[in-house]
């Protein structure tokens, strides 16, 4: 299979398939992932590489899970001895907080890497920058259930009540919502579409979909200032369907595709408060609008994450004591390499990976590495995402070095 084969492939994968590699790869972040490379491989041989992650920091002495009491088999008439029920292993703390243990879901097949020709031309609206020192963020427990399948699961009273709100916003209170493939929920109103699937984000798919103002140019490919445009356009026009204190623009990407053709995404995140809450807006409090072949609106997410389980303010690391972590090779990644060395290091960003599957929201610095065994003959470079915790290593129950394995 041709990669140019591979890459129309790609535009036909279904929506929620693009919604499950959105949450892997950790939203918001600068440039659209390209899962290069190893997408071929996957393609061709037929497979999909998964990958699931256990570790922290400093390690901690393992807690031991009580047994439950034995009694002998009983005889005559005495009665039979009660058994007390297993007693879970209680969580260990430190200072007050609970241990982290990081169990990170399906890493996705090929890796996470960006195409450009200079990190300068990856762009983002995250509101960190390394000038602005945190002391500490909030971590919180991901209250969705796994099914036997690994796929999250959620009470269809919940995802009929995330519908509800949306159709409020539209005005299509009273239709009636119905049930899709895989737990999906749908409610249709006239030229609009609402649908919710366990652990995914509300969709708004409009037919037909709504063409921008002349003037405004939105698409796949276009300019960033063009996008930019009818970003602030978008975020005005439907500023009632967001339903933000303070609707902020995100206009993220500028990676290049194996056609050599550039590209900007757009969304809108909760920019209300300081820079945590603004932070937390960006990851958990967005909506992200696409545009059709023509140009036209035709798809909103509405990311709304279940934020109601904290477990704590934690305290982080700075971006220099991440960096020197890196260089100890205490990270995970989905890249095939290992780090070539800090000298490669173009960027640092920081970002809370939030997919279904992982067993915590919490925050970690980005790495965007340079990768020399990718440098193609006209400049074009990949670089590739590496991770390193921010919360501080005595909060994390088991820190490893990366073995040099494919999606450890």
């Amino acid at each position: 299979m041709k990669r140019e084969d591979i890459s129309d492939a790609m535009a036909h994968i279904g929506d929620d398939l693009l919604e499950e590699a959105d949450a892997v790869r950790g939203t918001g972040g600068a440039g659209r992932s390209r899962w290069k490379g190893w997408v071929a491989l996957a393609a061709c041989a037929g497979v999909v590489l998964f990958g699931a992650v256990r570790w922290g920091g400093t390690p901690a002495e393992p807690v031991p899970t009580p047994a439950a009491e034995t009694t002998a088999p009983v005889t005559g008439t005495a009665p039979p001895v009660e058994t007390a029920p297993p007693t879970a292993a209680p969580v260990p703390t430190v200072d007050g907080l609970p241990m982290l243990t990081i169990e990170l879901g399906e890493m996705g097949m090929g890796f996470e890497g960006y195409m450009a020709y200079d990190i300068s031309e990856l762009v983002s609206g995250n509101p960190w920058t390394e000038e602005v020192q945190l002391t500490t963020l909030p971590v919180y427990a991901n209250p969705l259930e796994l099914d036997e399948n690994n796929m999250p699961l959620q009470d269809p009273a919940v995802l009929e009540a995330a519908l509800g709100r949306m159709a409020e916003r539209l005005g299509l209170e009273g239709l009636a919502c119905t049930e899709t493939d895989l737990g999906a929920l749908e409610l249709r109103g006239e030229g609009v579409v609402l649908r919710v699937s366990p652990g995914s984000p509300v969709t708004l798919t409009f037919a037909p979909a709504q063409a921008l103002p002349e003037g405004y140019d939105f698409g796949s490919h276009v300019s960033r200032d063009s996008m930019e445009a009818a970003g602030a356009y978008l975020m005005e026009a439907y500023a009632a369907l967001l339903d933000m204190e303070a609707p902020t623009l995100n206009l993220y990407g500028g990676d290049y595709n194996i056609y050599r053709e550039q590209g900007y995404q757009i969304e809108v995140y909760e920019g209300a408060g300081g820079l945590t809450n603004q932070l937390v807006g960006y990851h958990f409090r967005r909506v992200a609008f696409y545009p059709d072949s023509a140009g036209a609106l035709y798809l909103l997410r509405f990311y709304l994450f279940d934020l109601s389980q904290k477990l704590g303010d934690y305290p982080i690391v700075t971006a220099e004591e991440a960096e020197a972590l890196l260089g100890e090779g205490y990270y995970i990644t989905s890249v095939p390499y290992a780090l070539p060395g800090l000298e490669y290091v173009e960027r640092v960003e920081l970002v809370y990976r939030n997919g279904a599957q992982e067993g915590c929201w919490m925050p970690y610095y980005r790495f965007y590495v340079r990768l020399p065994e990718m440098a193609e003959e006209d400049g074009l470079q990949t670089f590739g995402a590496y991770y390193v915790p921010a919360v501080e290593g005595r909060f994390l129950t088991d820190l490893s070095v990366w073995d040099g394995s494919f999606n450890t």
